[in-house]
């Protein structure tokens, strides 16, 4: 239950946190908890919010699942959740959420999350309007990435972080075959364990075509790697790629 010291703290924290046009609820490194959130859901002015950031705020699977279930955010687009430990359970409760339909931008990075946390997003079918997936740092594997890479909920994505998320040549095979990802602009697969045959998958792309940033830094690509995917015509939107 939560104390009336709470909710007082947590609606002067609106006051001071929200925009003044009421779209924006910035939050981030308030440490407001799973309590924090379990009041902060019961106000009537997150109505109007379009824009929400709850990174580090130390919540767990606790505060994911009360803010799932919040019927109050039915202009969400936009959801910072990293830097928290919401696991597998709190992400399953979030893909879940009515919100979701709406959501353009999901940020998720470094959340203790591992393969069921991720095919829990993956296997939703209420993104079919996110244009930014953020699984940075969540140990979700080449299952989540090729379930995503099949699906056609996820064909709006211009933008799509994998960073040091235990993904493989595997995985990165299927994604580049991926015909729901036409529109993928932004692609971040550095620090996963990557190597030359992956390049060469993604150099034979037929469909992710509209890449205009590779972020591919700290994998084992190589020279090779690189001169394959630089030499590759369907890169030739291509305007930042990074490697080391």
């Amino acid at each position: 239950m939560v104390t009336a010291a709470k909710l007082e703290y947590i609606d002067r924290l609106i006051d001071e946190c929200l925009s003044e046009d009421g779209e924006a609820l910035e939050l981030n490194g308030k440490f407001i908890g799973d309590e924090g959130v379990e009041a902060m859901v019961l106000s009537d002015r997150l109505e109007e919010i379009e824009n929400l950031d709850l990174t580090k705020n130390t919540l767990t699977h606790k505060g994911a699942a009360l803010l799932a279930q919040c019927t109050r955010l039915k202009k969400l687009k936009r959801l910072y959740i990293g830097d928290n430990n919401i696991g597998d359970k709190g992400t399953t409760a979030i893909a879940q959420a009515e919100f979701c339909s709406n959501l353009a931008h999901l940020d998720l990075r470094f959340n203790n999350m591992g393969p069921e946390g991720g095919l829990a997003i993956a296997q939703s079918d209420k993104f079919q309007k996110l244009q930014v997936l953020i699984m940075q740092e969540n140990q979700v594997g080449d299952d989540t990435l090729i379930t995503i890479a099949k699906s056609p909920t996820f064909a709006n994505l211009r933008k799509l972080n994998f960073y040091r998320a235990d993904i493989s040549v595997k995985g990165v095979k299927i994604l580049a075959k991926s015909k729901a990802l036409k529109r993928l602009k932004y692609l971040n697969i550095a620090r996963n364990y990557l190597y030359l045959d992956t390049a060469r998958a993604l150099a034979e792309t037929k469909t992710l075509t509209n890449i205009e940033t590779l972020l591919m830094f700290d994998t084992g690509i190589g020279d090779e790697g690189v001169q394959v995917i630089m030499a590759s015509e369907s890169f030739a939107k291509l305007k930042t790629f990074r490697v080391t």
